[in-house]
């Protein structure tokens, strides 16, 4: 039925379009405000994990200035980032976009995303109607410059073709397990005795996994 169909949205925001905008506010502070978590979520609101870059000469006094961005303080145990500099800052967001999202059901920002100088760009994930809605919002409060809509299922049908089970089945516990964060947060070796695989035999499916998934990446972007 296509009301069980689950869309996957990018919305993509130029530099200029950003720097015309109230989102510019936050490019005037920082060269980077990257949304790392979404910590809570309410209907006038989002309580979020930010990863900040700090212009010179500006700090969390700054960000907090911002009429739709209350800084709550720091990421425990670490202390706020200092004039000039990075770190983390935990943050209420009560943005009209952010607080639109909310509103409708089923849909799902996802994060991470980033607003910088270079401008936007954000995930969303729903039902086609929640999706609808929320794209016919935001043309209305930040036209996006690009808008790419998939349908999730057709993804996991395309991966489930071009991979083995096995290969899907550790590509999965490789991502759920942080191997491919940066830094890793877990070795191959941990890998391996985690997933009971000999390592050699992990290493083979991995490397074929990964090079099957680049080839399908290239060809449907091409095929565009």
């Amino acid at each position: 039925m296509q009301g069980d169909i689950v869309r996957e949205v990018q919305l993509k925001w130029n530099a200029d379009s950003i720097i015309a905008s109230d989102m510019g506010l936050i490019t005037q502070v920082a060269s980077a405000f990257e949304v790392v978590a979404h910590l809570e979520v309410t209907k006038t609101g989002v309580r979020q994990l930010v990863k900040v870059k700090f212009k010179e000469e500006k700090g969390p006094d700054d960000l907090n200035g911002i009429s739709y961005l209350e800084v709550e303080g720091p990421l425990n145990p670490y202390p706020l980032p200092e004039v000039g500099m990075q770190g983390y800052v935990v943050v209420w967001n009560k943005h009209p976009l952010s607080v639109a999202a909310i509103n409708f059901d089923s849909l799902h920002v996802i994060p991470p995303y980033v607003i910088g100088e270079e401008g936007a760009q954000i995930t969303i994930r729903g039902l086609p109607q929640g999706v609808s809605g929320f794209l016919k919002a935001a043309r209305l409060m930040l036209p996006p410059d690009n808008v790419n809509v998939v349908d999730v299922a057709e993804i996991e049908d395309s991966i489930k073709q071009i991979l083995t089970p096995k290969q899907l089945e550790v590509a999965i516990l490789a991502v759920q397990s942080g191997y491919y964060q940066n830094p890793r947060q877990i070795s191959k070796k941990e890998l391996s005795e985690l997933s009971e695989i000999p390592r050699s035999t992990l290493q083979e499916h991995l490397a074929k996994a990964e090079a099957a998934l680049v080839e399908w990446a290239v060809k449907t972007h091409l095929s565009k």
